[in-house]
C-alpha cells in the first residue's frame, strides 16, 4: 500500500475549514487585524479603576481571544493535513508567534487583575452586573492568586513561553517529520507500511501474529534511533516543571500540576486535586485492575494458541478472523442513531459532524500520527481521523467525536475566555460515546460473534484508558519523584523504570519485548502535565453513565447534555457531581474494575 499526497486526498475526506476563514487570504486577513489589535493591548496602559472599565476589558479581550483561537485553529489544522509543507510550516510558525503575543496580553491583564483585592472585586461585581458574565473566568483568577509571582516575573516567563514549550514542540516535530519506520511483511509476505498512526490503530490489534511482531520490531527500532535525544527532551520538560514548581511555592510538581491553572490558559483547567488523591486513583487501577486484565491475557495466548504472549500480542483479538469492514456512511449512520439517548440536540449537531464535514479523514502523507476532537469557538467542532474503514475505526472515531460535540455544545453555550475545559471531565464524553455505540450495537445486531467483538473492544478500550494511560501516569509519578530527589533521568533509567512498570502490572503473563521499555516515546501526553490520568476517571464516569442510561432512559442522557452545555464554567468535579456523579473517592474507580471483571468472565464463558 502507498501513502496518497495531500493533494490527491478526495474532497469528501477532508473537513470543511471555509467555516472558519473562507480562504487563506481571509485568515491572512483576520490575523493581521488581529495583530494590531494586540499590539495596541501591549502598547496601551490598561485602567482598572472602575466596574465599567474592567467589563470594558473583558469584553474586548475575550473577543481577541476567540479570534485568535480561530486563527490558530485553522493554522493548526492545516498543518495537521500536511507537517510537511512548507505553506502550512510557516503558517503555523506565525501563528504561534502571535499566540505568544496574545499570551502576552493575557499576563498584561491578568497581572491587573490580580492586583484588585478580592474584596473590591467583589464590591464592583455587586455594583456591575454584566461582570458576571465572565465569573468563571475572575474565580480562576482568584485561584491562581496565590501562586502568581510578580508581574516583571509573569510577564517574563510568558516572553519565555516559547522556550518552556520547545520540550513538546520538539517531541512533535520528531515524531511526526523525522521519525521514519521500515516496512515490513505480513503472514502473506506482503509488505506494510508502518506509522506510529497506524501501528496503534490498526496494526497492534491486527489478527496476523506475524504482521504484529515484525511491526514492533520496526517500530522499536525507529524509536531507538531517537531515544537518547527524546530521553532529553523528557528530562527537561521534567525539570522544567520541577523548576516552576519551586517558584510558585508548591511543595511537589504534582501538586502544581494538579492545583495550578494559569488564569490567561484557555484550553484546560486543573480541578485542585490532592497529589495524595491522584496517587490513589493510580494505586486503585494498578493494585486492582491488574488481576483482571492477567486473566484476559492468559484468556489471549490460550485462545490465539501462542506458546509465549509477548508484549507486542497484548492487544491482538481474540477472534481473529472476525474483523467485518464498514464504509464511512454506516458508520456514520450508527454513531448519530446511538447518541439518540442524549436528546435530540445532542444527536442534531452529531449529524451536522457528518453531513457538514467536521471530520478529516484522509489517511496522507505527512498527516498528523496522533487523531483528535476538538473545535473552533464561535464556529463548531472539528475532528481528525484517518479513517481505515473497519469497526475499530468506527469506535476510535465515535470517541473523538465525543470531544467534538462536546467543544461544539459547550462553546455555544459559554463564552470563550470562561470555557476552559476541566482536564479531570475532559475524557468522559468520549468515552462515554464509544459506551453507546457499543450498547446500540448489542440491541440492534443479533450476531453473537458481533456481541463477542464488543466486549473485546470495551476490554481493549479499557486496556487503553485504564492500563496504558494510568501506566503513563504512574511513569511520570516516578520520574518526576526521582528528579526531586536529584536522581538522574538517563535514557537508561526512564526506559528501565517503564519496564518495572510494565512487568509490575502484567506479572509473569507477558513477556516483554525489549522494545517495550520504549514505549514512553509514542505518546505526546507526557509534555501534557499529569493529563494521562484523566482518561481512567473519564471511562470510570462513562462506565457508570454509561449503565444509567441504559436502565434509566434518555432523561439521563439529556441531563448529560445540559452538563456538557456548562463547559469551562464550572469545575470538573462539579460538573460530574451535576450529572449524579460523586468523583471524590474511589468508589466509581471500583465499580469501574468490577465491571471489567464481569466483562471478562463473559469472554471467558464465551470461549
Amino acid at each position: 500500500m502507498t501513502l496518497i499526497t495531500r493533494k490527491e486526498v478526495p474532497n469528501e475526506e477532508t473537513w470543511n475549514l471555509a467555516d472558519i476563514f473562507s480562504s487563506d487570504r481571509e485568515w491572512e486577513k483576520s490575523y493581521f487585524a488581529t495583530e494590531r489589535e494586540l499590539d495596541e493591548l501591549l502598547n496601551e496602559k490598561i485602567s482598572l479603576s472602575s466596574p465599567l472599565k474592567i467589563l470594558h476589558y473583558l469584553r474586548t479581550y475575550d473577543s481577541l481571544m476567540e479570534r485568535l483561537h480561530q486563527i490558530s485553529s485553522y493554522a493548526m489544522f492545516k498543518y495537521s493535513e500536511d507537517e510537511s509543507d512548507s505553506v502550512n510550516q510557516n503558517r503555523m510558525g506565525r501563528s504561534q508567534l502571535l499566540v505568544a503575543k496574545g499570551n502576552k496580553v493575557s499576563t498584561k491583564l491578568v497581572n491587573e487583575l490580580t492586583q484588585i483585592p478580592n474584596e473590591v472585586m467583589t464590591r464592583y461585581m455587586d455594583d456591575e452586573k454584566d461582570l458576571h458574565d465572565y465569573d468563571r473566568f475572575l474565580q480562576r483568577i482568584e485561584e491562581a492568586r496565590q501562586h502568581s509571582l510578580s508581574p516583571d516575573m509573569e510577564e517574563t516567563l510568558t516572553a519565555l513561553g516559547q522556550s518552556l514549550e520547545s520540550p513538546e514542540s520538539i517531541y512533535l516535530t520528531i515524531t511526526s517529520s523525522d521519525l521514519k519506520f521500515d516496512p515490513v511483511k505480513d503472514r502473506n509476505g506482503k509488505e506494510v507500511p508502518v506509522s506510529l498512526h497506524m501501528y496503534m490503530t490498526q496494526i497492534e490489534t491486527s489478527p496476523d501474529t506475524i504482521l504484529r511482531r515484525n511491526a514492533f520490531k520496526s517500530l522499536t527500532k525507529g524509536l531507538s534511533r531517537y531515544q537518547h535525544g527524546l530521553a532529553k527532551t523528557l528530562t527537561n520538560e521534567i525539570s522544567k516543571n520541577v523548576s516552576l514548581a519551586k517558584l510558585r511555592g508548591f511543595p511537589s510538581a504534582l501538586d502544581m500540576h494538579l492545583q495550578f491553572s494559569p488564569a490567561s490558559n484557555n484550553f484546560y483547567t486543573t480541578d485542585g486535586i490532592t497529589a495524595e488523591f491522584f496517587e490513589q486513583i493510580l494505586d486503585t487501577f494498578q493494585e486492582k485492575l491488574s488481576p483482571h486484565m492477567q486473566r484476559y491475557a492468559r484468556l489471549r495466548k490460550s485462545q490465539l494458541g501462542l506458546d509465549k504472549l509477548l508484549f507486542s500480542d497484548v492487544k491482538a483479538p481474540l477472534d481473529p478472523n472476525f474483523d467485518p469492514p464498514i464504509s464511512y456512511k454506516e458508520a456514520g449512520e450508527i454513531i448519530t442513531e446511538a447518541v439518540g439517548v442524549l436528546g435530540s440536540e445532542y444527536q442534531n449537531q452529531m449529524q451536522k459532524a457528518f453531513t457538514d464535514r467536521w471530520v478529516y479523514r484522509g489517511d496522507n502523507m505527512g498527516r498528523r500520527m496522533i487523531a483528535f476532537g476538538g473545535g473552533v469557538h464561535g464556529v463548531h467542532g472539528y475532528s481528525f481521523y484517518p479513517w481505515g474503514g473497519n469497526l475499530f475505526d468506527m469506535l476510535l472515531l465515535s470517541h473523538e467525536l465525543g470531544h467534538t460535540i462536546h467543544y461544539t455544545l459547550s462553546a455555544q453555550n459559554q463564552r470563550f475566555i470562561n470555557n476552559s475545559q476541566s482536564m479531570l471531565f475532559v475524557e468522559s464524553p468520549s468515552t462515554l460515546v464509544e459506551h453507546l455505540v457499543v450498547h446500540y450495537l448489542r440491541e440492534h445486531r443479533d450476531d453473537p460473534r458481533l456481541k463477542r467483538w464488543l466486549n473485546m473492544y470495551l476490554m481493549m478500550s479499557y486496556h487503553h484508558n485504564c492500563v496504558t494511560h494510568v501506566l503513563e501516569a504512574e511513569l511520570l509519578r516516578r520520574l518526576y519523584k526521582m528528579f526531586e530527589n536529584n536522581e538522574p533521568l538517563t535514557t537508561a533509567i526512564i526506559s528501565d523504570t517503564k519496564g518495572e512498570i510494565l512487568s509490575g502490572f502484567w506479572g509473569d503473563t507477558v513477556e516483554s519485548e525489549e522494545g517495550a521499555k520504549l514505549t514512553w516515546m509514542r505518546q505526546p501526553h507526557y509534555y501534557m502535565g499529569l493529563y494521562p490520568f484523566t482518561y481512567s476517571v473519564g471511562i470510570s464516569a462513562a462506565t457508570v453513565i454509561a449503565q444509567r442510561i441504559k436502565a434509566e432512559g434518555v432523561s439521563i442522557g439529556r441531563q448529560w447534555t445540559n452538563v456538557l452545555k456548562k463547559g469551562g464554567s464550572m469545575k470538573g468535579l462539579d460538573l460530574f457531581k451535576m450529572a449524579g456523579l460523586d468523583m471524590t473517592t474511589t468508589d466509581i474507580f471500583d465499580q469501574t474494575v468490577a465491571y471489567v471483571g464481569a466483562i471478562v468472565d463473559d469472554l471467558e464463558k464465551s470461549f
